[in-house]
């Protein structure tokens, strides 16, 4: 079975690498000690799917933008490694140029993939952004109830920093710990460095 040419398989294979790409890359680069808050968001899920078809379209357009993109020869011969190369490369494919638009002699502006993310992402990532911030008050807030007093927060999140830090680090943490104001932030700094887990023992509801 063939999509626009494509075989099926192909197209599938570029749609999960670049989804899961996608994923991979604002989960490290934007919530790396947080990121299961992330996922109970819909909105992270609509995105890396948009990003995974995205990427099968890229797939699919290889043939006409050959002047833009070269796959040719050694490994690239193989249709499968060009799908995977298709969805592992998917924000550099977004720079193709699908057609230019002319608005008078001498004027035109190309569009291309990167046009359509353009109009979805700045407000997408705020929706997760937001959805995340929702679900973190929700696990700090019966936390810092349960330790209203600043000191004590903050002697808490000293105790547990890992004697495997070096000095420098533990002094920095030990001074981001301090400045802050309430025992919720104090919380949310311990969080943002040790994820979860170790907050859940350090600060139980």
């Amino acid at each position: 079975m063939t999509i626009f040419g494509v075989d099926s398989g192909q197209m599938a294979l570029a749609f999960g690498v670049a989804a899961g790409i996608t994923a991979l890359e604002l989960i490290t680069s934007k919530y790396p000690q947080t990121f299961e808050f992330v996922l109970k968001s819909r909105w992270f899920y609509s995105y890396i799917v948009i990003y995974g078809f995205l990427g099968a379209a890229a797939l699919a357009l290889l043939p006409f933008v050959a002047d833009q993109v070269k796959t040719e020869g050694g490994i690239f011969s193989n249709p499968w490694v060009k799908a995977g190369l298709a969805g592992l490369s998917i924000k550099a494919f977004l720079h193709i140029r699908v057609l230019t638009v002319t608005t008078g002699p001498g004027k035109s502006f190309p569009i291309g993939l990167e046009t359509f993310v353009e109009i979805f992402e700045p407000w997408m990532t705020r929706r997760i952004e937001l959805n995340h911030f929702a679900e973190v008050d929700k696990f700090i807030a019966p936390r810092a109830l349960k330790t209203p007093e600043v000191e004590t927060a903050r002697q808490y999140a000293i105790n547990k920093i890992p004697s495997t830090f070096d000095e420098k680090e533990r002094t920095a943490l030990t001074d981001d710990f301090n400045r802050a104001a309430t025992s919720y932030k104090v919380i949310s700094e311990f969080l943002k460095v040790f994820g979860s887990r170790l907050t859940e023992t350090t600060f139980p509801k």
